[in-house]
């Protein structure tokens, strides 16, 4: 159960159902364009990277203890808990590279991930498995790709095919939805400053909440190259890095009381909005604390 009181948590952190972790890690050798989102979880440092391992076009769930069956790359957070509910008490992150800032950084729980869409087909790719998901019916759950081979240059938009909170299939984005072209893995491909471009999350039908499933993914027109993969999360909470070498902070208790619930077998990782064209080689530091009761 949640905690009742103050005097609750912090007999319940005295008791040792805490935990706290350090995460760092660097981007690769290219750029970051500013107004545009990428994922970390690819990145090297701790915890180490996502390689996006698994079958093309094939459902590939991700936990704390498994990862995604090959690299074990969220954050740790303490276990499994139940019948108590684990809750994040504070972040923190900091960069020492002048263009890390302004930035944002957001936390969520990947479920998991449909990998190998390929970017040079303009075919109905029919994505297969069904996600086995820690909020009901994909509750709260949002969609976002990830470059996972250099893409090429040629324009292209992005339609599919979901289910949501309902369940009900055959849900189609609502709007057009641009992909930039981009040669950075990790990129965040229908992010960015031009039309049609949405970001970090891909728009959902009029009243949907969630998505609980996708049947297919359409390219308009057929890239020269490229790979990426679909992503299924939930966001956690959101961090404003605005100073170099100064730590941003949210204590989420007393500074801002939402105290975000974290599921038993949370998949944390971050993504990264940059406001300012982001040097090569940037590094970035945090740490998150959890608490259960």
């Amino acid at each position: 159960m949640p905690f009742s009181s103050m005097d609750d948590l912090v007999s319940e952190i005295t008791n040792g159902k805490f935990a706290r972790f350090d995460w760092n890690k660097i981007t690769g050798a290219s750029a970051y364009t500013a107004g545009r989102w990428y994922d970390f979880s690819n990145l090297a440092g701790t915890p180490v990277a996502n390689a996006w391992a698994g079958t093309a076009l094939a459902w590939r769930s991700c936990d704390e203890t498994t990862g995604n069956g090959t690299q074990i790359f969220g954050l740790p957070n303490g276990g499994n808990v139940s019948t108590d509910t684990k809750h994040v008490l504070n972040v923190q992150a900091v960069t020492g590279v002048a263009t890390g800032v302004p930035g944002q950084l957001m936390l969520v729980d990947l479920q998991g991930y449909w990998p190998g869409i390929q970017l040079n087909s303009a075919l109905a790719q029919t994505l297969t498995g069904t996600p086995t998901l820690r909020y009901t019916n994909g509750a709260g759950c949002r969609l976002f790709s990830v470059i996972t081979t250099a893409a090429g240059a040629t324009a292209q938009n992005l339609a599919l095919s979901y289910s949501n909170t309902t369940p009900t299939s055959g849900r189609s984005l609502p709007v057009t939805v641009a992909m930039t072209a981009s040669a950075i893995v990790g990129h965040v491909p229908h992010s960015g400053t031009a039309a049609n471009n949405y970001g970090p999350f891909l728009p959902l039908a009029s009243g949907d909440t969630g998505v609980s499933n996708v049947a297919s993914v359409t390219m308009s027109a057929a890239n020269t190259a490229g790979v990426m993969a679909l992503c299924l999360a939930r966001p956690l909470l959101t961090l404003p890095l605005t100073t170099v070498s100064v730590a941003a902070e949210r204590d989420l208790l007393n500074q801002l009381p939402s105290l975000p619930r974290v599921m038993d077998g949370a998949c944390l990782t971050w993504l990264y909005f940059a406001g300012a064209a982001t040097a090569a080689s940037t590094n970035f530091y945090g740490s998150v604390e959890f608490g259960w009761g």
